[in-house]
């Protein structure tokens, strides 16, 4: 320390103390023209100590500070990355046993279970998806209003999708009517089999015979319509009626030859009957005739 004529301590304000930039003076100007004894003095070797112990204790939180703040930045980026790549990034270290480790030891938890839940419910999208997108039969969601009418596609597996024309995105902007025409009433819940057309992009309807089931996703009142296609079985149950009319036809046609054939038969039977009857009254007539001439 050079000592200087009126030289009084100066303090340095907090801010720049505690700043970010790395800043930090000290000056101590002592009075000049002084005896020598006071400079070896032990008041003045003690302002010394007390000054460098000072400037040393401010330098410690400044680093504290800077150590602090910096561990809070990268915890702060931690969340951030959260909040923007969707994904638990790695844990921040906790070194020590000050508080700030113990608040870090406290985010790492937290960051556990965050993580265990996420992948908890991306096993659960995923089996949902699995069994959504398994299976021969159209899958749609649609959210329902308070009288249980449905307004909104939330949801269609691939094979609708496909069987439509449309593409997932596009059904979520549709009504619900406008790709299935169900025969009966959406409001009740009994699981019945209902008849229902899918109205497709292009193309003729596709019918289907369609269960409605009432869930609830995400909070929202919906219903899962699980549609199958039966046009082969149509086909089949309109092959089979055509045949049976062809049948009932055949029978009633042969009933008919047999209705003619019979009485025809019974025709023939009662002029056989007829003519068996005269030619009997002839003989009959001839033999009369013999015992007449006989007499005589």
């Amino acid at each position: 320390m050079v000592p200087c004529k009126n030289a009084p301590l100066l303090p340095i304000a907090r801010p720049t103390l505690c700043a970010r930039s790395p800043a930090l003076f000290l000056i101590l100007t002592l009075p000049s023209g002084l005896p020598g004894e006071i400079w070896t003095s032990p008041g003045v070797l003690i302002l010394e100590l007390l000054s460098v112990g000072i400037a040393f204790g401010l330098l410690g939180v400044w680093l504290k500070e800077r150590e602090v703040a910096s561990r809070i930045a990268g915890m702060d980026a931690s969340f951030e990355s959260i909040k923007t790549a969707n994904s638990v990034p790695p844990r921040p270290p906790a070194v020590g046993g000050d508080p700030v480790s113990r608040f870090v030891d406290e985010i790492n938890l937290i960051l556990d279970e965050l993580e265990r839940s996420r992948r908890d419910l991306q096993e659960s999208r995923d089996r949902y998806r699995l069994l959504f997108e398994s299976g021969n039969d159209f899958l749609l969601v649609c959210a329902v209003g308070r009288e249980g009418t449905p307004y909104r596609i939330l949801d269609a597996n691939a094979l609708a999708c496909r069987c439509l024309g449309y593409t997932r995105d596009e059904l979520f902007a549709l009504a619900p009517g406008s790709v299935i025409l169900v025969r009966s009433d959406f409001k009740r819940n009994d699981h019945r089999l209902h008849s229902a057309d899918l109205i497709p992009r292009e193309g003729e309807r596709i019918p289907v015979e369609a269960s409605i089931h009432r869930i609830t996703l995400g909070g929202t009142p919906a219903i899962l319509i699980i549609a199958r296609d039966v046009t082969e079985r149509r086909q089949a149950e309109k092959e089979l009626m055509d045949y049976r009319y062809r049948l009932e036809e055949l029978v009633t046609q042969r009933t008919e030859e047999l209705r003619a054939a019979n009485e025809s038969l019974r025709r023939e039977m009662r002029e056989r009957e007829r003519i068996e009857r005269e030619r009997m009254e002839a003989y009959r007539q001839i033999e009369r005739n013999i015992e007449q001439f006989a007499v005589l």
